[in-house]
Parts: structure tokens; C-alpha cells; sequence
């Protein structure tokens, strides 16, 4: 892919010497201090969630056919609850009983499969025969948009619905736990007490046929001002989480400056938001999210024409994978966080170099790797302390460095230092400094200009010591497949330069996630091996996760999470449900998908550090049994099916009864496992052509069940076997089990009378 930077900017450098080397640069002095900032953020935390979004309608709902492996990008950005903004012909409903769901199912299902698996769904507006000719929707065609909206949540999440005589229901089996009630309702022609009439009216008819369900509401697109009273004042329907929408311009020649300029007021926006919803206690605590945000809202609205300047031809504004998109979205993400905003959304995921972070085939823009590191080295959940700084030197914005107005800015530089739970530290800076003009006090007028350079003089003194560093700069000289991350020596002084617009991340740490082919275990037998499909695995190393542990979180009451406590697991680049994460023990479940390989490459990450990579074998059935001792040996994990009481010593199964054995790495299923997802009827099993055998004591069993376990995740497995009439009692008779031809550990039993 061609770069969409210009490869004959200098690149950015890290030096750890002095100031020789940096002559040309100006420099600017932070101190960072070892205590928390309490006066910003949530009580003195980051808590600032990366994400992106997507457009659903007729123009592009055909993204993913175009781009197959775009879904490989979008899981890798980490994002955090995709939105999906359906509009126009997106709306299934066409008329009254008649649904079409080909864009929705076509665009939407491959975002379910990627990612956590739990996109926001926004519906965005109301079919058009709900609606007057400016796209309004008709205050007598609420009740219908809450029927409608109730069925959508029906179609995705318990079972479908039928309509005049059809039953529809999503080709997917992941459900949609969070759902915004319409997209802008202030520029889209829904006055303050409409949009509180139809929150009240939509919300409870959704909640009702879903109880489980989460609602994102208002998500303005203008000032929170004149709209958002209204809302607190006459809302009673739940809300879960208030959103806004911030663009800097909708103008592509407006100058860089007074883009930059935009920012403070997004961070007063949001403290705006959370002191009006205090003023109601039920919303007291409820969160801000930013669920569109980019450098330019202008788009062609047909025939080239502007849809913010009509009757002026639209023009790209290429700032949004530009240098300036890096200084710019870092200040944004600076400040929005500082401002306590919890989720930040890209607007949108695959589309040109103005909004996208992937071009129309899949491939990243420089905007992509932008966010790929916020999201990576400052993950939220679970969030970081904000240390205190201390800024001083260079430069203000003021007119002898070309700025007409700064907005708030106090310097043309920001930097936030962040400290993760591990310990680790990271300094984000910006560099937002304008180029300069000549005679000095001359404003600058560039538009997607290159900037100045600036120098960071840090002093982290006060820190203590790290035994690593890792530095990654996204400016001018960025490669078109991402930066190449530096390796620094750590140092209580350390400088950074960057050559013009950008910004640079510094990792300080003393430990990286480690772990061996060695330490991956299966994790009912304990035993190290070939990895099989759906296996729950245990990984032993070092610096794996959280040193007080950490148990499994649920996306939606039916997924088990692919992030846990800021870690992930990956098989071949795809995250894999975490059960259980810790400094030294991390247990997870291997993605189906590897069930096409011969072998799969392993690796941890853990806030932004990851571990070098692990090759291990698959294989078709890897089988494993749980055990009492939680060691793979003894006493199995088996219940009496009589009363499904717990099988022990003192309470046998008798001769002829039948048990219920749990194991994992029975491999794939029919029909087909889905990664973390709680096992519901209709249940995978085991395929009919491959065999399962039990034996007790040394006689076979009839066995009439294998495959999931009912409500546990996928991946654990349940025989039925039946015990045998000529089996000899006693507390610990043997027990063997075999899937495929593989069998599991020996040195399990059950008790028989």
C-alpha cells in the first residue's frame, strides 16, 4: 500500500543523550511525579475505552465482501464494543410486516465475529414510511418504532420473532447487549421532548423482550447545552450510558490550528455533560461516552457537492491519516480522558483517508496505528493512575509561534503519564507545534501542514527504576505497516523528539509476559501436549497477568470475555476466551479456528507488553478430565445423574447407574463451537464419526451423551456414561476415557457401590 505520509520527513528519534543531537529542536521540560493526580480523570484514573465504529446502509454495508480480511485488522485493533450506526435502508423494516435483513445480517455478522464479539447496535433512525420527507419520524409512528426496535432485540437475543406469518432470527449466535436509541437526535430534526417521549416509550418494550440489555442514549451531535436538561429532567426509562459526538471542523480548509483549537472545548463538553446529570441522582453515575470522533465531518452528498458547504464541491481532508491525525487524536484522547470520558469511538472502521483507519480492502491508514496503540499500551479496563506533572520551556501558543488562538491549550506539546497496575509506565506526548513562519509573530495558516519539531525533556526521577524501555513514535516517518518499536535504555532522564506533528509512547517496565511450549498445560489432566479445538489450557509463566488474579468477565450474560484485566491470549492473532488471568497463571480456551492447522503460534499480551511467540502442535482431540484435586489425578469431577449430586467416597453411584463426567479437549463439534460462548441448546456434541469411549474399572461403559456442557463455556465437555453391572465397587475405580482415539490422563476415578 502506498504510505499516505511523505517518506522525505526526518524521522522520529529517541535520545537518551543530550541535547547535541537535537540542536534544531525546541525543547520542552516535564517532570513526572510518583503520585496519583486525583483533580482529573475518574478520582485520578484513565478509564478511557478505544473503539471504532460503523456506517450500516445501502453504501456500504458490502464492506467485509470487499474486504475479507478486514475482520483480521479489527480484531487486532482491540476495539472495545464496535458500534454499529444502522440507517436508511439498514432499517430491516420496510413497510409493516415486511423485513429484509440482508445488509443488516451481511455487514453485521462478521463484526460480531470479530473483536469482544459485542458491538454497540445503534439504531440509528426510523424506517422511512415512519418517517415525514426530512427523514423526521412521525410522533404517531413511536409505538410502531418501539415494536420495531423490541423485535430487533428479539431477532438477535432470544430466538427471533414472527411477523405476519415469517419467523426471522440472526444467522449468528452472539447476542446484542448494548443498543443506542437513535443517532443525533438534535441534528436530525427530533426537538429535546420528542426524544425523551421515545426514549421512554422504545427502552421498556426493548428491556422487556431482553431484561439483560444495556441502552446508550442521546449521543448529540451539538452542544450538550440547550438538549441534554430535557433529556435529565423527563427521562424514566433506564439509561446506561449518555453519549456525544465531537468533529473539530466540517470545513477541509480550515487551518490546522484551529482544529487543535476545537479540543479543550470537547474535555468542557463532557465535564458539561457529567455535571448536568448529576443534577438528576438516578444518572449521577451514569458514564460519558465519545462515540464518533474524527478530524472532519464534511462528506459528498451527492454529486461531489459539500454537505456541510453546499453548494462548494466537498474536498477529502487527508488530516484524518495524516502526522496531524497523530498529534491531534492524542490531544483528544489527553484531554477527553482527563475530563473522565470512559469509551472513545473512531468514526468509522473501513472507508477513505478522511474517517477510515482501513481503506476499502482491509489495508491500515497511518490513523489506524494511532489507535491500535492507545488501545494496546493504555487498555481500558482496566485503566491507569494519572501521575502529576510538571511542564515548563517551550512553547506557548501563542502569536510568536504563529497561533491565532489556542482554545485553552496552554502549550503546543501535551503529555499525560500513565502508571498500569504491573507498575509499568507509560508517557504519552503530543506534538502539536505549528511550523515556523517567517517574520516571527506571522500566524500560520497550514492546512495538513508537517509542524515543528519539539524535544521532551523527561525527568522520571522520581519514579524509581525500570529495567526496560520501549518507544514507539507515529509521525512522518512511520512505515505503511506501523511503527517499529525502539528499545531505549531506561534512565531517570530521557529526551524523545519528534520532528513535526505526531506523537511517541514510552513504555517504562520491569517485566514482560513469559512463558514457554513447556508451560502450556491441558487444563483439566495438567499435562503438556498438542493443543485441540475449544480446549481449556493453562499457560505458566511470568508477568501473565495480574499479580491479585483475576476471574472471567461476560461481555453479555452469554460470552465469556476475550480481554481480562488488560491481558489477551492469542492463537494465531485471535484472542481467546480468558477464564482466569494472574502474574503466573493464565487459563484460557483455544479458538476453533485452529482446528485447520497442524500448529498454532501462542502469545500473551499483557498492557501493551508481549510475549515472544510459542509454536505449539493441534491436534484433532487433545482429551483431558477434571479432577476434584484440580491436579488431574484422583477423584474425577463427576456428578450422580440420579440427583446430580457430587460423586466422592461417601457418595457412590451404584452399578448401573449413569454419571456425568467433565473433561475438555474433545475438539470440534457439531454444530460448530463458538469461542466463549456459554453452551445452550441446541448442544455441539461430539461428531457422530468420532468415537468416544469409557471404561470403568476395565469394562466399557454405554455412553449416550458427549459434547458441551449445558451453561458452561464451550469447550467443556460432559459424558454420560453408564456404569457397568459387573464393575468391582470401591472409592476409586478406575477410569478411562477416550475421544477420537486419544485417551485422556490416567490416575482418575469415581467411587462405585
Amino acid at each position: 500500500m502506498r504510505s499516505p505520509v511523505s517518506k522525505s520527513r526526518p524521522c522520529a528519534i529517541a535520545l537518551l543523550a543530550a541535547a547535541a543531537a537535537v540542536a534544531q529542536s525546541t525543547t520542552v521540560n516535564v517532570q513526572v511525579g510518583n503520585q496519583t493526580d486525583t483533580s482529573v480523570g475518574i478520582e485520578g484514573r484513565l478509564q478511557l475505552a478505544m473503539s471504532t465504529s460503523f456506517q450500516l446502509a445501502s453504501w456500504d454495508y458490502l464492506f467485509f465482501k470487499g474486504a475479507p480480511d478486514a475482520t483480521t485488522e479489527l480484531t487486532a485493533l482491540y476495539p472495545w464494543r464496535s458500534r454499529v450506526q444502522v440507517v436508511s435502508d439498514g432499517i430491516p423494516l420496510t413497510a409493516p410486516g415486511a423485513w429484509n435483513f440482508t445488509e443488516l445480517d451481511t455487514m453485521l455478522a462478521p463484526i460480531q465475529g470479530s473483536g469482544d464479539h459485542s458491538p454497540e447496535f445503534q439504531i440509528g433512525t426510523a424506517p422511512a414510511y415512519m418517517s415525514d420527507s426530512s427523514g423526521h419520524i412521525l410522533p404517531g409512528s413511536i409505538a410502531d418504532f418501539a415494536q420495531m426496535s423490541a423485535n430487533l432485540v428479539r431477532y438477535y437475543n432470544t430466538g427471533g420473532f414472527t411477523d405476519a406469518g415469517r419467523h426471522y432470527q440472526s444467522p449468528t449466535p452472539y447476542p446484542v447487549t448494548w443498543w443506542g436509541i437513535f443517532n443525533e437526535p438534535d441534528f436530525n430534526n427530533v426537538p429535546a421532548a420528542e426524544y425523551v417521549t421515545l426514549y421512554n416509550t422504545v427502552v421498556p418494550q426493548m428491556a422487556q423482550a431482553d431484561p439483560s440489555i444495556k441502552f446508550v442514549a442521546v449521543e448529540l451531535g451539538g452542544s450538550v447545552q440547550s438538549y441534554l436538561p430535557i433529556f435529565v429532567a423527563g427521562v424514566t426509562a433506564p439509561v446506561d450510558v449518555v453519549a456525544k459526538h465531537f468533529y473539530s471542523t466540517c470545513n477541509q480548509k480550515d487551518v490546522d490550528q484551529a482544529l487543535f483549537a476545537t479540543v479543550p472545548s470537547f474535555a468542557s463538553q463532557v465535564r458539561s455533560t457529567y455535571a448536568e446529570l448529576g443534577v438528576n441522582p438516578v444518572l449521577a453515575t451514569v458514564p460519558v461516552w465519545i462515540t464518533e470522533n474524527n478530524v472532519n465531518a464534511d462528506y459528498d452528498k451527492g454529486n461531489g457537492i459539500s454537505a456541510c458547504n453546499s453548494p462548494l464541491k466537498f474536498v477529502l481532508d487527508m488530516r484524518g491519516s495524516s502526522p496531524f491525525f497523530a498529534a491531534w487524536r492524542t490531544l483528544v484522547f489527553e484531554q477527553l480522558g482527563e475530563a473522565g470520558a470512559q469509551a472513545l469511538y473512531h468514526w468509522g472502521f473501513g472507508t477513505d483517508q478522511q474517517y477510515g483507519e482501513v481503506d476499502s480492502s482491509g489495508k491500515p491508514f497511518f490513523s489506524y496505528w494511532v489507535d491500535h496503540y492507545l488501545s494496546h499500551w493504555l487498555p481500558s479496563p482496566p485503566g491507569q493512575d494519572i501521575l502529576q506533572t510538571t511542564v515548563t520551556g517551550c512553547c506557548p501558543p501563542d502569536t510568536q509561534h504563529g497561533w491565532q488562538g489556542s482554545g485553552g491549550l496552554a502549550f503546543d506539546t501535551q503529555t499525560m503519564a500513565l502508571r498500569n497496575v504491573d507498575g509499568s509506565v507509560v508517557i504519552l506526548m503530543s506534538n502539536y507545534a505549528l511550523e515556523a513562519v517567517q517574520p516571527a509573530g506571522k500566524i500560520n495558516l497550514d492546512n495538513n501542514g508537517p509542524g515543528a519539531a519539539r524535544t521532551f525533556a523527561l525527568d522520571l526521577s522520581a519514579l524509581g527504576a525500570f529495567t526496560s524501555a520501549t518507544l514507539v513514535t507515529l509521525d512522518a516517518s512511520t512505515p505503511a505497516g506501523g511503527p517499529v518499536p525502539q528499545t531505549p535504555a531506561p534512565a531517570a532522564q530521557m529526551q524523545v523528539t519528534l520532528p513535526g506533528y505526531g506523537a511517541a509512547l514510552l513504555r517504562l517496565s520491569n517485566a514482560q509476559p513469559n512463558l514457554s511450549a513447556a508451560g502450556v498445560a491441558n487444563a483439566a489432566s495438567s499435562l503438556p501436549g498438542a493443543v485441540a479445538p475449544g480446549e481449556l489450557v493453562a499457560l505458566y509463566g511470568t508477568a501473565l497477568g495480574p499479580a491479585g488474579g483475576a476471574q472471567l468477565q461476560l461481555t453479555n450474560p452469554l460470552l465469556v470475555a476475550n480481554a481480562l484485566a488488560g491481558g489477551h491470549v492469542l492463537f494465531d492473532g485471535v484472542p481467546a476466551p480468558i477464564v482466569y488471568a494472574s502474574s503466573g497463571q493464565v487459563n484460557a480456551v483455544v479458538p476453533y479456528a485452529v482446528a485447520s492447522h497442524s500448529t498454532t503460534t501462542l502469545q500473551v499480551e499483557y498492557l501493551g507488553a508481549v510475549s515472544a511467540p510459542v509454536s505449539l502442535p493441534v491436534a484433532a482431540a487433545a482429551p483431558g478430565l477434571f479432577t476434584a484435586n484440580a491436579g488431574g489425578s484422583g477423584q474425577g469431577a463427576i456428578l450422580n445423574a440420579r440427583d446430580n449430586s457430587v460423586n466422592s467416597a461417601a457418595n457412590p453411584a451404584a452399578r448401573g447407574d449413569w454419571v456425568s463426567i467433565y473433561g475438555t479437549g474433545a475438539g470440534a463439534t457439531t454444530p460448530a463451537g463458538v469461542d466463549g460462548l456459554l453452551a445452550t441448546a441446541p448442544y455441539p456434541q461430539v461428531p457422530a464419526n468420532v468415537p468416544v469411549a469409557v471404561t470403568m474399572g476395565g469394562l466399557p461403559c454405554a455412553v449416550n451423551y458427549a459434547g458441551a456442557a449445558p451453561y458452561l463455556i464451550s469447550g467443556v465437555t460432559q459424558i454420560n456414561a453408564q456404569v457397568p453391572a459387573g464393575v468391582t465397587p470401591g472409592p476409586s475405580v478406575p477410569l478411562v476415557v477416550t475421544i477420537g482415539g486419544v485417551s485422556a490422563q490416567t490416575g482418575v476415578t469415581l467411587a462405585v457401590k
